[in-house]
């Protein structure tokens, strides 16, 4: 349930280069400090943290902005997965990622944006997941 509020995990972009798809992102390379060694998905899935460390996760998760209660009481997963494509089109692939598969280096603009969304998206993953589970355990 969180991995469709990712917008990679419902996404990918088909171009001349990858005529099969970039794998959600996967094909997309990223430079940073002279390496080349990640990619647009990878990014996108650490943002909100890399610890598997439940304290520390529970930690992460009080930091996080209240989510929007009318997208929390949306319960259509297809609603979901369709925000994850909008956010990809609009967010994720937005400039200075561009139509090739990069390599793209990324800017102070686009990582604060993306980490914001991240943020947002992963307290929402959250929330529809709190409401599910507390309507159908009733």
């Amino acid at each position: 349930m969180g991995d469709v509020h990712q917008p990679l995990h419902v996404t990918q972009r088909f171009t001349h280069d990858a005529p099969n798809g970039d794998r959600g992102g996967t094909a997309v390379r990223l430079c940073s400090n002279a390496t080349c060694h990640e990619n647009l998905h990878a990014f996108w899935d650490q943002l909100v943290g890399k610890s598997r460390d439940v304290a520390t996760a529970i930690v992460a998760a009080r930091e996080l902005p209240p989510p929007d209660e009318r997208q929390t009481a949306q319960g259509d997963e297809a609603v979901w997965v369709r925000e994850g494509f909008e956010i990809a089109q609009t967010v994720v692939y937005a400039p200075p990622i561009g139509p090739r598969s990069g390599p793209f280096t990324l800017d102070d603009s686009y990582r604060v944006k993306a980490r914001k969304v991240a943020r947002e998206r992963i307290a929402l993953a959250g929330a529809r997941l709190a409401r599910l589970l507390n309507t159908e355990l009733k």
